[in-house]
């Protein structure tokens, strides 16, 4: 995709891969969920500019082709950037500015929870997204509305567009705040799968909301990208680096 569209953020979706694999792969979240059932869970997206993981996981599960995934971001393709209202696989448009998917969510989760609805929301938010005071707000909502339907988890690889996180904004002790908020805090290997699994599990018991803080690698899996903060790559390195991948 990104030797196709050099625009896309590769180095944060391939740092969520592996929590979006653990949601999906266990059927937590699903591709072709119908909306409007209050029994499914839901995923919030909150760095949608991540989405390019999700389209990839859908390729793999055989629910796009090449050929679509070619066209990402191209005039017409239902593939865009950000997550958009008929955008295939996403739950909520949040294509604005960071932070707007959190409330979305936490919202939602008090939908379902007024309703009697026995769906879970999925929130999958980054740690340079925290910079924003909406964020914390919102998760004040969902520590005051006691929204255990809601299970958030950051993806905390330590850069944003700006630069590394912690010198962009400091955020602290990060499961201390939540913590303090009245959350069930677990911290987790952001791309040990079964380790995701089962925090998953501990936090859908936990009675209260709950937040995963995964620690994770920016550009994970691809060399000359993990461990960078690099966003985006020009056409001709995508290509290369596709090419190395492929012959493994």
């Amino acid at each position: 995709m990104a030797a196709y569209d050099p625009g896309i953020h590769i180095g944060s979706s391939l740092s969520v891969l592996d929590i979006l694999t653990a949601l999906y792969g266990t059927g937590r979240v699903k591709f072709n969920a119908h909306n409007g059932l209050s029994t499914r869970n839901y995923l919030v997206l909150s760095k949608g500019h991540a989405v390019h993981a999700i389209y990839a996981l859908a390729s793999v599960f055989g629910h796009l082709n090449s050929d679509e995934l070619r066209e990402t971001g191209s005039l017409g393709s239902r593939l865009q950037n950000h997550p958009e209202d008929d955008t295939p696989f996403v739950d909520v448009s949040n294509s604005g500015s960071l932070g707007l998917g959190i409330g979305m969510a936490v919202g939602l989760a008090l939908g379902l929870k007024l309703r009697g609805a026995a769906g879970r929301v999925y929130l999958v938010t980054g740690d340079g997204e925290l910079d924003e005071g909406v964020s914390w707000e919102s998760f004040a909502v969902a520590s005051s509305y006691g929204l255990s339907n809601v299970v958030t988890i950051v993806d905390q690889n330590g850069a944003q567009l700006d630069g590394p996180s912690d010198e962009v904004l400091k955020k602290g002790d990060l499961a201390g705040r939540f913590r303090a908020m009245g959350f069930f805090v677990q911290t987790v290997d952001g791309h040990d799968v079964d380790g995701l699994v089962e925090a998953l599990e501990a936090a859908e018991k936990a009675g209260t909301p709950s937040v995963i803080i995964a620690r994770t690698v920016r550009g994970k899996g691809v060399q000359g990208l993990e461990g960078s903060v690099r966003q985006r790559i020009p056409r001709d390195e995508a290509l290369e680096l596709a090419g190395k991948l492929s012959c493994r």
